[in-house]
């Protein structure tokens, strides 16, 4: 017997590619935390059709076994992290017999380990009540939803399935190592190998059950001078002094700039060392066109596909040579007397706690991108973030419990999107297209323009312009404009050049006509984040807006774009198009970040320290634990984030190994 369903959205999942940033982020905002709640109502709506649906098939048997289920294949269609995910739960003699995860969308670099073990692990306890994988929530999540609806098709109740219950172990051990790496994202790895190969004694702990963390998003690192720039007559044409001197003019020098420069200068034997070691990159210099006369730095993933199993043999070649991981076992305490590490207590998965003594840590749990209640503190509004759902601030809290002082905290501005909760950043969101033409126009909730609506070219100042309004703007176009876009795409605006956060990813066609644009607008429009006036005051209105103000803006642009010239901002004079009189729609957008990064304490040489400098002996940071080196933006050099990670990580490894050494 075979039954399909279509189960409610578990989460609305959001996609963003940028500069370097090519996988779907988890989204992490209040508004996920209230969509989670709708879902599960709807969940329960959709658990009672089910239940109709088993009761009302003849097919199948009842179980001997007492369980009241139904023997059968049920195929259950949920929402994953990517997209739909059908998963197809086998129930025989009354028990759940096998899980298995069919098409889906996931990305494999996060959600491999929880498509190969929730649903073994389900099979195992007999129920669809298990943990989910670190660092893959809503994939986890998902396939347990699935299992859940077959049980409920199958006529039972999922909650009250007799199984294995697992108790937490209450063991503890101890373990020694000179060097703990808490971290196995970029810059962890890097530490945790670098500090094995200059003579330390190195255990890395990580949160997930993967390694890369954040990485695994991004698209490459930044370098000066490495053997590929040689190659391709880069090197030499600057210098790591030439860049410092942009990223402090950039930063209105308020950064750390011999931070900056002890790790950029060292970037490119990064690179090269990272080849030596099994990772493979390309050359690309520049990516976004908004940076072609910028400095050629940029490094990408060679293998775009196989990011996860660069880090893999990074990890794979730190076990060989002795090296010790521990997956799902994150770092809960640093130890330390009288500002001198002395150790770092670990919580497994299983409950099992480590105790380990150690005379050095290095700090790489990647920010505090996934803790949508400290980014809500530090920036005032919640915010759709790049993470893999591990990154919630761990250095820094614990950092601060042994006295480390409280570090610079910036969001990495990057892109923006829509509210549909559709994969904006491949492409696929047709409401997310109107905000990303030039040729619409931006105003805040005062109804002001704020920004010439074609900076959205360069991903890092449209999000910051966004961003500097508050959790949400809007992006309004004329009904002229969706007839014009229905019919000729882009190129009938006179937009040639698509707004693309990774080259190969456009968000919107130029030639192709946009077909399900108009029917995008209007089911935004019934899901109210889309407004629609036929008059500018009737749009106002529904926007919540000044209707006085926004006639005037709109007004003052429309009477620009007669002269061809935007007297205030200096849009390009082709995306000047006039709203006319007609139906507008307002689309509600709002600003991305790459992440929350920093929060601990560190020196110029990533020593983490005290409020007064004091240094807590044999503690180091690296990677987005750190923000010292920034201003409050996203500088316009492309790669710097993994380059931080990386290098830092490379640095905070010798660094630590030098110190146990003596």
């Amino acid at each position: 017997m075979k039954r399909e369903l279509i189960s409610a959205a578990l989460i609305a999942g959001m996609v963003m590619t940028g500069c370097g940033t090519n996988a779907t982020p988890e989204a992490t905002t209040a508004a996920s935390k209230t969509e989670t709640t709708a879902a599960e109502t709807t969940a329960e709506e959709t658990s009672e059709a089910a239940t109709e649906k088993a009761e009302e098939s003849k097919e199948g048997s009842k179980a001997e076994s007492g369980s009241g289920l139904t023997d059968g294949t049920y195929d259950i269609t949920v929402d994953g992290r990517n997209g739909k995910m059908t998963v197809t739960t086998e129930i025989k003699d009354g028990k759940i017999a096998s899980v298995k995860v069919g098409d889906n969308s996931e990305t494999p670099e996060v959600a491999a380990a929880a498509l190969e073990q929730v649903p073994k692990d389900i099979v195992a306890a007999g129920r669809p009540v298990v943990d989910g994988v670190t660092g893959a929530t809503i994939t986890s999540d998902a396939i347990i939803e699935a299992v859940k609806q077959a049980v409920i098709a199958a006529g039972g109740n999922p909650d009250e399935l007799e199984g294995e219950v697992k108790e937490k172990s209450t063991e503890v051990k101890e373990l020694k190592a000179d060097v703990v790496v808490v971290g196995a994202g970029a810059a962890g790895v890097s530490a945790a190998l670098t500090a094995q190969q200059n003579g330390a004694d190195v255990i890395l702990l990580e949160k997930a059950a993967t390694p890369g963390g954040v990485s695994i998003i991004a698209g490459g690192p930044m370098g000066i001078d490495s053997k590929d720039q040689k190659e391709a007559g880069v090197a030499g044409t600057f210098t790591t002094a030439d860049v410092l001197k942009y990223w402090q003019d950039y930063n209105c020098w308020m950064d750390d700039g011999q931070l900056f420069y002890n790790i950029a200068n060292r970037s490119g034997e990064t690179i090269d060392w990272l080849e030596e070691n099994g990772m493979e990159f390309t050359f690309m210099g520049i990516e976004q066109a908004a940076h072609a006369d910028g400095f050629q730095t940029y490094h990408i993933y060679k293998d775009q596909e196989n990011k996860f199993g660069y880090y893999a043999k990074l990890v794979d070649k730190f076990k060989a040579d002795g090296g010790e991981v521990y997956f799902e076992t994150p770092a809960t305490e640093l130890k330390a007397e009288d500002d001198r590490i002395t150790g770092v207590v670990a919580v497994a998965k299983d409950g099992t706690t480590y105790e380990i003594s150690c005379d050095a840590v290095v700090l790489g749990t990647g920010g505090f991108g996934a803790n949508a209640d400290m980014i809500e503190e530090e920036v005032g509004f919640p915010l759709e973030t790049f993470t893999t759902g591990t990154q919630t601030g761990d250095g820094a809290t614990m950092s601060r419990a042994i006295g480390a002082g409280k570090g610079k905290t910036i969001q990495q501005y990057h892109g923006v999107t829509s509210y549909s909760g559709i994969q904006t950043g491949q492409g696929k969101d047709e409401i997310a297209k109107a905000i990303y033409m030039p040729t619409s126009v931006w105003v805040n909730k005062r109804a002001a323009r704020f920004c010439p609506e074609d900076l959205n070219y360069d991903t890092a100042l449209c999000s910051n312009a966004a961003a500097t309004q508050g959790e949400y703007y809007f992006s309004i176009i004329s009904e002229d404009m969706v007839k014009a876009l229905e019919e000729g795409g882009a190129k009938a605006l006179d937009v040639e050049t698509a707004v693309a956060y990774e080259p190969t990813i456009p968000m919107f066609s130029i030639d192709e006509g946009w077909t399900e644009f108009r029917a995008a607008l209007e089911d935004g429009v019934s899901k109210g984040i889309v407004f629609k006036g036929d008059s500018v005051a009737e749009l106002a209105q529904n926007m919540g807006v000044d209707a006085d103000t926004l006639e005037k803006t709109l007004a003052d642009y429309n009477a620009s774009c007669e002269n061809g010239v935007d007297p205030v901002y200096g849009k390009a004079s082709r995306y000047m198009k006039s709203l006319g009189e007609g139906t507008l729609y307002a689309v509600k957008a709002r600003p991305v970040s790459l992440g929350g990064i920093g929060g601990v304490l560190v020196n110029s040489n990533l020593q983490v320290i005290k409020d007064d400098g004091t240094v807590i002996k044999g503690l180091f940071a690296a990677g987005n634990d750190v923000a010292e080196m920034y201003n409050n933006s996203y500088p316009l050099v492309e790669g710097v984030s993994m380059m931080n990670a990386l290098t830092g990580g490379r640095i905070c490894g010798e660094e630590a190994a030098k110190y146990v050494k003596g």
